[in-house]
């Protein structure tokens, strides 16, 4: 780009534009180091508890055969981890929806991270699906 033929309002800006890109790319990456963090520590918690009510919910009701209170307490096990998983997948999109919506980060957030975390309408999901 050739900066003598621009007049100063022009180049006045387009320097704001360079700086509103920037902060726009700084909170972006602030925003989803913290919401990584928070995506991490939700997942553990909800692993964490499901594990904690499947373990009570096996020893409750298989409290009498050893043999069988094992084999439930692992398959329990397995079923915590992985459903705590997800369900805390589901958790935090939920969760960041509602902070981007609540806290008005549209106009803070770079494009990328907002379709990341944007909740897709059905007519979306339909052209995803016919790609």
């Amino acid at each position: 780009m050739n900066w003598d033929n621009l007049d100063e309002e022009e180049k006045a800006r387009h320097r704001k534009e360079q700086i509103e890109f920037r902060n726009k790319k700084r909170f972006s990456s602030t925003f989803t180091f913290f919401a990584t963090v928070y995506e991490i520590v939700i997942t553990f918690a909800v692993v964490i508890a499901l594990f904690i009510l499947l373990s009570l919910l096996v020893f409750k009701v298989f409290a009498g055969n050893e043999n069988i209170t094992r084999i439930a307490y692992e398959i329990s096990t397995v079923v915590a981890f992985i459903g705590g998983m997800i369900l805390g997948f589901f958790v935090f999109k939920k969760t960041i929806q509602l902070v981007i919506k609540k806290f008005n980060l549209e106009a803070k957030l770079t494009d990328e991270v907002l379709m990341h975390y944007k909740k897709k309408s059905k007519d979306e999901l339909k052209e995803e699906l016919k790609k």
